[in-house]
């Protein structure tokens, strides 16, 4: 069986006036990250991938993603490099897109990966 290792995606702001919390993130906004999260993870072929499992959290807003150790590890490899050369040239295509779809949401609202 794989290692699991697990990411934290925090994400600060508000809804209108209220803080943003778990019971007031849209349904649409949750499926959106879990989508980019999955080509983050796992670009190519999704079909024979390990689990990703799933937990929202309190503290604005945690994405707890879980999958094999294997895979955070080249994930956080990949955040390195993209911080290191501040550029996402070098990624195929479907992470590229996933970066900047995340990049988007952190627009609205402030987000944090670890």
């Amino acid at each position: 069986m794989d290692k699991i290792g697990s990411i934290e995606i925090k994400i600060t702001g508000s809804m209108g006036n209220l803080d943003l919390s778990p019971d007031n993130y849209d349904i649409r906004e949750l499926i959106d990250m879990l989508e980019n999260v999955e080509d983050l993870l796992y670009s190519g072929d999704k079909k024979d991938r390990p689990i990703i499992s799933y937990r929202i959290e309190q503290g604005s807003v945690k994405h707890i993603l879980k999958t094999s150790m294997q895979a955070i590890i080249g994930f956080n490899a990949v955040i390195g490099q993209v911080n290191q050369t501040q550029s996402i040239d070098f990624l195929d295509v479907r992470t590229a897109k996933a970066f900047e779809n995340i990049q988007n949401i952190a627009a609205k609202k402030i987000m944090l990966l670890r």
